[in-house]
């Protein structure tokens, strides 16, 4: 008999649709949309109205997923708490073996995403980090070289921040960092680059931006910090491609020599 003409008894095992799911993983980048994807080709195969699957993470908590992309509302989340698998619309409809497959492979799913984003991203403020920062600003460059397109590298360094530090202690510190960084996320726009780079020190990557969009930025970013238990200011240095160069490097170098000559001037 074949796996499609199978009774649903709750307990038949049907290898194509793991095979299916292990398949896309295979071939699509795991994450969010994957998991969506996984729930339509379970309502198609079992004519399902309605289907969550509920996964649990360390980082995260209970993260539930509804099929079609639908919210799922509080009620719901309330009755889904401690829940760890696949609820469906009709109920009795989906082997219990094939639940089981499409949260494993959901959880899987969901664990790769977290773990590619923690690779990219700094876990304080949840933008990019030096690795992700380094290889957009070679992108960039290249881009710049071959096509003469425009691009602003922007350095920003907090002031004072050691003083901070050491005078209201780190948790202070820390939230004054996440605060920044959340600013900076707010600031760019789509398709642009923000990054911590170091410990108070952040870069950004404005793509097609030179002067005037520059300067909007800087005043949109200072409009946008919010002081957490400590004033918050900085100083910013850029460099300009193709203007200045085309060198990652080199670029670096004009922007970082730019931000320490304001910030010696701020000193004097």
């Amino acid at each position: 008999m074949a796996a499609d003409d199978t009774e649903h008894d709750g307990s038949v095992y049907e290898p194509w649709l793991f095979l299916t799911m292990l398949d896309e993983l295979a071939n699509a980048e795991a994450g969010i949309g994957f998991i969506y994807s996984v729930l339509d080709l379970l309502a198609k195969r079992y004519g399902l109205s309605d289907a969550t699957v509920v996964l649990s993470n360390d980082q995260l908590g209970t993260q539930a997923f509804r099929l079609g992309r639908r919210q799922v509302d509080v009620d719901a989340l309330a009755h889904l708490e401690g829940i760890n698998g696949v609820v469906t619309v009709p109920g009795d409809v989906v082997p219990d073996v094939v639940r089981d497959a499409v949260r494993s492979v959901c959880q899987l799913s969901l664990s790769l995403h977290l773990a590619r984003y923690g690779a990219a991203n700094d876990p304080l403020t949840n933008i990019a980090n030096r690795r992700t920062f380094d290889a957009a600003l070679q992108t960039a460059s290249v881009q710049s070289s071959r096509y003469g397109w425009a691009f602003t590298l922007v350095l920003i360094d907090l002031n004072e921040f050691k003083a901070v530090n050491d005078s209201v202690g780190h948790a202070v510190g820390d939230d004054l960092l996440r605060s920044f960084g959340y600013a900076l996320r707010s600031s760019v726009r789509s398709g642009d680059t923000a990054a911590r780079i170091g410990g108070d020190e952040f870069a950004v990557i404005l793509c097609n931006a030179e002067g005037a969009e520059v300067a909007s930025f800087i005043e949109r970013l200072r409009s946008m910090v919010v002081p957490t238990g400590a004033p918050i200011s900085f100083s910013v240095g850029t460099a300009t491609a193709p203007k200045d160069s085309t060198d990652p490097t080199e670029l670096y170098r004009i922007a970082d020599a730019r931000l320490y000559e304001k910030k010696g001037m701020l000193k004097r």
